[in-house]
């Protein structure tokens, strides 16, 4: 399977990818606003981590690259619910260079119609810490709509985060990339 945009590729993730992922994954800048995904902090750990990703159909992940093929990010539909036709969307951009420059929205996009043709998904949700605006913006442009607010306790228990749930029903996203289309 290979998805693709106008600058970007969704295409699995393949072993030759690990380095990547483990480099994403020990980014302070990019770890800072991810909570813990299960990736893997060293290659080492991404064989096994990579054939549970495969064998699990309540996941997909997908590496997002350039149109010549250069790994961006990743980006994943997690805790798929075949028969109520929700999903978890997640996304990082792990290039600096590519970020604040439409890659995530794109992706996001991306995989949006992805999920909701050929996947036949119903909503998508996502969580996002609140002061991590870049990623806001992005869902926003997307199509999502903030939906509630959790209040997280830190470790140390007295530092609190704020996270927004947001989400995106088909018919919302169908609605907004028709007419788009249509303008």
């Amino acid at each position: 399977m290979k998805i693709e945009g106008e600058r970007i590729v969704l295409r699995p993730l393949v072993p030759s990818d690990f380095s990547k992922i483990v480099k994403w994954t020990k980014d302070p800048e990019v770890g800072h606003y991810m909570d813990d995904d299960g990736s893997p902090e060293t290659l080492e750990d991404c064989e096994e981590w990579h054939r549970n990703l495969r064998s699990n159909r309540h996941n997909q992940r997908l590496i997002i690259t350039t149109l010549e093929g250069y790994p961006i990010g990743d980006i994943e539909l997690d805790h798929i619910a075949w028969r109520n036709g929700d999903a978890e969307l997640r996304i990082r951009i792990g290039e600096g260079d590519y970020r604040g420059r439409g890659y995530g929205t794109e992706s996001v996009t991306t995989l949006l119609a992805y999920a909701f043709g050929e996947m036949n998904l119903s909503r998508i949700y996502l969580r996002v810490a609140s002061d991590n605006f870049a990623a806001i913006r992005c869902y926003e442009k997307a199509g999502f709509r903030k939906e509630g607010k959790l209040v997280r306790s830190e470790q140390n228990g007295r530092m609190q985060r704020k996270i927004y749930l947001m989400r995106i029903l088909k018919e919302e996203f169908n609605r907004l990339y028709t007419t788009a289309i249509a303008v």
